[in-house]
């Protein structure tokens, strides 16, 4: 009888040791035998890899993460976005997913979008042609973002070239055949922008508006960042000003969030923001602030109100960053004749100036005509939007070397 019970304790913690095996932590932040859920369709089949992916001769196993669930050791989050609903939300143009992987073939990302939006894909640094598309329509579905990869070591970033007033969408799972790597580092330089459609990269491509003539990914803002090697993040949209223009809302009431969502995809003052949207942290410093406002607020711009507007935005992230980040105010690029050329200068003047950390940036005026490709004697095309960026660029190197 003893001998009998010694025999049922040894297969039981034999039953035990190999669940526990199997259950163990992976090589890359995974859990093995864990397979993550797919928030809007199926979740295709995955495997955890171990560290045969080390093994050249071994074939490698699908693995999906996901992305807000590992925002903290796999996916570096690019712009102004948040975590809600088991979702890594993307209102904002220019936010979106930096992540590496040793892989192979194909990988997928699973993106859900509330309307049209389209994506700029960089795999191993080099821009792709493709405008990823999303719509209503296929929202939730994997979208391939690289094909056929040879295999080793590969670097993706997944960029929203949309503004939320067009659309808003989410990321859950991607899907790579292979291993996720550590989370990619931070760049040194972060520049933060605020802005309307010319920082949006409305009609950059080509008059007509919408989507398909748009891409914020191609506008002076990020292209900025891209020739300074640095991150970003766009706060803003199309139409917006700093005082009454012909939005329901104005700058400061996107300033201190993580995102923003419209009530209808229009531009009719009828609209509002949704409430909803997390604060957001400040946790970041930035290299330097780039406002450009004022384009909107027409004749208002030389009125009180535009100062004091000023004045307010200036005080509000002063009291996020501190007085030692340098805020730089462009002007020139667009309308040269407009209130806020003549109106910004003074007003920096006024709250301080250079020695305030406060800057004048005058740029040539990159709209008056249009320059092909792109442009709509408004808006700057691609290759004005690239000479705003240079002189941007060489202007805010100049500063930060201060």
């Amino acid at each position: 009888m003893k001998k009998k019970l010694l025999l049922v304790l040894l297969s039981a913690l034999m039953i035990l040791s190999a669940v526990s095996c199997q259950t163990g932590t992976a090589g890359n932040g995974t859990t093995a035998g864990q397979t993550t859920v797919a928030p809007t369709t199926e979740t295709p089949t995955t495997e955890a890899p171990t560290e045969e992916w080390q093994d050249p001769t071994k074939p490698l196993t699908e693995t999906t993460l996901n992305v807000a669930e590992h925002t903290s050791d796999v996916f570096r989050a690019l712009g102004r976005t948040y975590v809600k609903d088991n979702l890594f939300n993307i209102d904002f143009a220019c936010g979106g997913i930096h992540f590496a992987a040793h892989c192979e073939g194909d990988v997928k990302v699973q993106i859900n979008s509330a309307k049209d939006t389209r994506f700029t894909i960089y795999v191993d640094g080099v821009r792709s042609d493709l405008r990823l598309q999303v719509t209503s329509s296929n929202s939730g579905q994997y979208f391939t973002i690289a094909k056929d990869l040879p295999r080793g070591e590969h670097d993706f970033r997944l960029i929203s070239q949309t503004q939320f007033i067009w659309t808003y969408g989410s990321i859950g799972n991607v899907t790579v055949k292979g291993v996720f790597l550590d989370k990619p580092a931070d760049r040194e330089l972060y520049l933060e922008f605020y802005g309307d459609s010319i920082l949006n990269g409305s009609n950059v491509l080509v008059a007509g508006g919408g989507i398909n003539a748009s891409d914020a990914t191609q506008a002076f803002g990020f292209v900025t960042a891209e020739m300074m090697n640095a991150d970003m993040a766009l706060i803003g949209c199309s139409s917006i000003g700093l005082t009454t223009n012909s939005r329901s809302f104005v700058m400061k009431d996107l300033v201190n969030y993580a995102g923003a969502r419209y009530s209808a995809f229009s531009t009719s003052k009828t609209e509002h923001l949704l409430p909803g949207i997390p604060e957001w942290d400040f946790s970041r410093v930035p290299s330097a602030i780039i406002i450009e406002q004022g384009v909107n607020d027409g004749n208002n711009a030389s009125t009180q109100a535009f100062e004091n507007a000023v004045k307010e935005m200036v005080d509000n992230l002063r009291s996020k960053y501190g007085a030692d980040v340098p805020i730089v105010f462009p002007i020139g690029y667009s309308r040269p004749n407009a209130a806020y050329n003549t109106a910004l200068p003074k007003i920096v003047e006024k709250l301080g100036g250079e020695s305030a950390n406060l800057y004048i940036c005058k740029l040539s005026d990159a709209a008056s005509k249009t320059v092909v490709p792109g442009g709509d004697g408004t808006h700057p095309g691609v290759e004005s939007t690239k000479k705003m960026a240079t002189e941007l660029s060489e202007y805010l190197k100049t500063i930060l070397k201060k």
